[in-house]
């Protein structure tokens, strides 16, 4: 449900590997920091959550990175430190450093610089929304409406003491800074108002209760503010639950709704992207059809279509009937595989993907994949860890599992092609034919598609 932490987190893991070093540029901004614990020996910074015309930044033996990165004008640009991301503001002719561990990520980076202040001040922010999101989650938004108004007031009480605690800092920076600043820390209360009607839809709401809508008819100050893509989500679907006709596919009248509804144009092609990477997802796509069509036709930036092109692409390299594509996988310390070893014929499989970075998801999964392998107990179980380094923790993990086969993948580039965009997407293998292509194991489907697929003849 929360943004941040699911699809666009997947989004910047699969371009992370492909980015390139660009530099020559004349409007930059020097950066350099310490990073702890990192998982990897790059630093990537964009403009766009694609991290296309990206600018990387190498660790050195001690963990320090310095350089410059390409800022074409005032704002805030994507930096990911793998396996987590943030949003940073910079400023052409400026400077800034940043400090911090992986391990805490959010808790722990900070800023000092040029643009240390209004660096650590989107990022006092920034926790303070997560604080405010938290809360009202795991709470179910099971209040009544005088409460819920109440408890927002208090929040944003605690927001506005923060730009206090700041303010002589906060009078002398720019005023599109301002304008950053004010719609980070809106965006959050109108995400937690989209969600409160979407969470209580049969609620009658104030005639007023829906003003903060008019953000999104206004031109805004930044496309890339977080909370404004959460707020984004819950309200296209609190629109779809409302006034999607039966017989449309949801994904055109989403593509609609962004048209009709939302004014600012980056903000506009970063929204339709998503939505159309989610239905090439979800819906296996393997050629431009058209809802593809519909989105390629509203889509400004030829990036952004070429990357869903490139989906589409790894889509038809996986589907079924297709053999599952040869690789080479880690099988201990001192050998590797070929991925035929693995998916020999007569041998039925089910293939599952983890990834250390999402450890609570691998857990539950890990749970099914037990109760399935009970239920089947001819049938072959390997999962397969995306991650490429940190061989010490993938064979303490395979030491605890039982009966069911963990491999690791050596090259990066070639599992971003075949993993799932969710950990609970699987696929099932006659041989090394592919059956059934990225199927969730938890829709109700699912069992039906399994059982069939386990009492078939091999081919």
């Amino acid at each position: 449900m929360f943004f941040r932490k699911t699809f666009l987190i997947f989004i910047l893991l699969t371009v992370f590997l492909i980015v390139e070093c660009h530099t020559g540029h004349t409007n930059t901004v020097k950066i350099r920091g310490k990073i702890i614990n990192p998982r990897t020996g790059n630093v990537v910074i964009s403009r766009n959550f694609l991290l296309l015309q990206s600018d990387t930044l190498t660790l050195n033996a001690e963990n320090e990175m310095s350089g410059t990165v390409n800022v074409p004008g005032e704002g805030l640009y994507f930096i990911f430190i793998f396996p987590e991301f943030q949003t940073i503001y910079l400023k052409p002719g400026d400077s800034l450093a940043i400090h911090l561990n992986v391990d805490e990520f959010d808790e722990s980076i900070s800023f000092s610089g040029s643009l240390d202040f209004e660096n650590n001040l989107l990022t006092d922010m920034y926790l303070l929304n997560e604080r405010e999101n938290d809360y009202f989650f795991e709470r179910g938004f099971q209040f009544d409406l005088v409460s819920f108004n109440k408890k927002l007031d208090s929040f944003e009480t605690l927001k506005n003491q923060l730009i206090e605690n700041y303010i002589d800092e906060y009078r002398t920076t720019t005023p599109h800074f301002k304008r950053i600043l004010a719609l980070s820390k809106k965006s959050a209360l109108y995400n937690l108002k989209e969600n409160y009607a979407l969470k209580n839809y049969d609620t009658l709401f104030p005639r007023d209760y829906f003003s903060y809508h008019s953000v999104l008819r206004q031109n805004l100050p930044d496309p890339n503010i977080i909370f404004m893509n959460t707020f984004a989500d819950a309200f296209l679907e609190r629109r779809l639950k409302k006034d999607a006709p039966d017989s449309k596919n949801p994904y055109l009248f989403i593509a609609e709704v962004i048209d009709r509804e939302i004014v600012d144009r980056p903000f506009k092609d970063n929204l339709w992207t998503k939505y159309c990477m989610r239905y090439i997802n979800f819906s296996h796509v393997y050629k431009i059809d058209t809802v593809v069509k519909a989105f390629f036709s509203k889509i400004k930036n030829v990036s952004y279509k070429d990357f869903c092109n490139e989906m589409i692409a790894n889509n038809e390299l996986t589907k079924p009937g297709k053999p599952f594509p040869v690789d080479y996988y880690r099988v201990s310390r001192q050998q590797n595989i070929l991925s035929d070893s693995l998916f020999k014929p007569g041998t039925k499989s089910l293939v599952m993907f983890w990834d250390l970075r999402f450890k609570k998801n691998f857990v539950s999964n890990l749970r099914k994949i037990k109760k399935i392998k009970e239920q089947f107990p001819g049938l072959q179980f390997v999962v397969i860890n995306t991650n490429t380094g940190q061989v010490d923790e993938w064979l303490l993990q395979n030491q605890k599992t039982g009966g069911i086969r963990f491999v690791q993948a050596v090259n990066r580039e070639r599992i971003q092609r075949i993993r799932p965009y969710s950990l609970a997407q699987i696929y099932l293998l006659d041989g090394n034919i592919i059956r059934a292509s990225k199927i969730n194991m938890y829709e109700p489907a699912f069992e039906r598609t399994l059982k069939k697929f386990y009492n078939e003849n091999n081919h």
